[in-house]
Formats: structure tokens, sequence, C-alpha cells
């Protein structure tokens, strides 16, 4: 590993390990526009970026060397990363050697991998988003602080999602339907995109692209299952009503809060979750304030400082950790 790469922390070498992935699977204009804006956002993003794709390509050489034909090693069908215990594509590659596997790194971790039958757990820290690539093609998201744990095997594809929000990529099964499990309900699909929250209440589901199935079973008998097409979310618990997914609310995975006339004290809770630094508002009513604009959820500051701009307020830092809005210059 070169010094200069050495130079840029882990959390960015892992993002780029994640940005390779990402774009490997799903190169649509979107994914690449987003793209562009990160690694013009800081050299060091571009640094990371090259080392990724020095670090695959190196993969690749060695599984189509003599070593590596010798040895039957050919590249594992999932792409894992975790910050401290799961290897990053970032900071080498996954291979399968015979039964069992081998991993390549560069000063990294020690790699955990789980035969596909048994339940693997995923977890996301404060303030991180992370995308995995399973084995049967499907990709998962996770938000902040978002803990699952994901079961495939030659009879079924489940996810659990105990805590935070999740994005589901599934990939088409013809023998396997894609189960997310939740407390209170279950949500099935073949070949969609949707996002399932359960950071409050009752769970959220909406669905991006294709249909979902809803089942819930919070009562004593589990209800018919509901379906639910694209460009629409709805509770878990009450999906006979559906109502029109905001665009604004799916583009949590690129790192970005899109308000559109939202009240201030849900956008305030929404940037507070990726966060230690926390904003606080001095007075009820500030909360009903109508915001609109797009905001990077790991800039408390910028947040609170735009917010001050728009209406008039102070910003009140005396004390540690908190960011206060105040009515008022």
């Amino acid at each position: 590993m070169t010094d200069e790469i050495r130079s840029v922390p882990r959390a960015i070498r892992d993002v780029a390990g994640d940005w390779l992935a990402r774009r490997q699977v799903h190169a649509r204009p979107e994914v690449e526009r987003a793209f562009a804006a990160w690694i013009d956002a800081d050299p060091r993003h571009r640094i990371a970026y090259k080392q990724a794709e020095r670090d695959w390509q190196d993969s690749r050489l060695l599984a189509d060397s003599e070593v590596g034909r010798t040895r039957k090693l050919a590249r594992a069908s999932f792409l894992m990363r975790h910050s401290t215990h799961v290897a990053a594509i970032g900071l080498g590659a996954l291979f399968l050697l015979g039964i069992g596997a081998v991993g390549l790194l560069q000063n990294g971790p020690p790699i955990l991998i789980i035969a596909p039958a048994q339940a693997t757990g995923y977890e996301t820290a404060l303030g991180e988003i992370r995308t995995i690539s399973l084995a049967d093609g499907s990709q998962l998201t996770l938000d902040t602080a978002t803990r699952v744990r994901v079961t495939l095997s030659a009879s079924e594809r489940k996810v659990s999602l105990e805590r935070g929000r999740a994005r589901f990529r599934v990939t088409p099964d013809g023998k396997r339907p894609f189960t997310v499990t939740v407390p209170g309900g279950t949500v099935v699909a073949r070949s969609t995109l949707f996002d399932v929250s359960v950071e409050r209440g009752s769970p959220v589901v909406a669905v991006i692209e294709g249909r979902v199935d809803l089942t819930s079973t919070s009562d004593t008998a589990p209800h018919p299952a509901r379906t639910l097409a694209a460009g629409q979310a709805a509770d878990l618990g009450n999906a006979d009503t559906p109502r029109p997914t905001p665009a604004g609310e799916t583009q949590w995975v690129s790192g970005m809060l899109a308000l559109d006339g939202g009240p201030l004290g849900e956008a305030v809770a929404a940037i507070n979750r990726y966060n230690r630094i926390q904003i606080r508002l001095a007075e009820p009513e500030l909360a009903r304030l109508s915001v609109t604009g797009a905001f990077q959820v790991r800039n408390p500051d910028a947040f609170a400082g735009a917010v001050a701009v728009t209406f008039g307020l102070s910003i009140d830092r005396t004390k540690p950790g908190v960011i206060l809005l105040r009515p008022g210059p």
C-alpha cells in the first residue's frame, strides 16, 4: 500500500469500495451522476477509488493466473464490506477456494465469510450508509444505525430488519421469493426495488419499482396480503390505504435529505439520526416552519446555518454537542 493511499482515512476507502461495487452492479445514469459528485468533492476520494479499482483488477488477474487455475480460485458471488470485521472490496477481493474461502487484503481487517445457508448479520454505525451485494445478486443498502440478518439457502431468501431502514433491490428468482420480516409483518417481493423502515411506530414500506405483497401479523390472526405498487407507500398495519411516495423520501441512499415544504421539526429529527452533534429548537413553534432544499445529512452545521439564514434565527453553540436554533438574530 502506497503512502498516498495510507494517508486516506479508512472511512473514505470503505465508501470508495461501495461505489465500485455499486457501479459494477447498477451502472445507471443517476448512479453515475451521484458518483461524479462524490469523486469531485475531495481529492482523497479519487485516490481511494483508484486503489479500489487496482485491488479489484489484481483479484481478477489472480483468478486467471496459473495459481488461480491450479487451486480452482473463482471470484465469490457476493461482495461484502464491514468497517470492522467484513472485508471490503476496496481493501481486497473475496474468493472461494474449494468449499472454503481465502481473502486477499492489503493491511485490511480479517475476512468473515459465512456459508449461504446460515444467517449473516450486518450493522451500520451512526452516520453510515452501506451497500451490500448478496450471493443471489440482490442488493441491500443500509441506512444509519441499521441492523439486519440475512438468510440465503436453496429454499429461501429472507432478511430480518431488526432496526433502522434499508433499501432492497431484488434479483428475480423463479423458485424463491424474497421475504423481509419486520416487527408485526412481512414484505414479499420477486423482482423489485423498495424501502422498508422500522425507525418509529408501524413499519413503513415504499415501493420504487415493481410490486410487493404486505402481510400484517400484528393482530391475533394475520391479515390477507395486500399489494403495493411502484410509487406507493404504506404503514404495514394499514396497507389498505397506500399513499404516494414523496420523491424526497427515496433520496436517503445518496446521503442527502431532500425537502419540499416539510416541517422543520421532522427535518431536524432526520438530520439528528446521522450525527452525534444534535440540533435542537428553542421554541416549539419553530418545528412548524416549512423547509425546502437539499442538505447533506452528515453536516448538521451546514443545515443549521442554512435554516438560520432562511428564517432569521440565531445559533447557540454554548452547550457541547448541541446546535440550538433560537428565534431572532
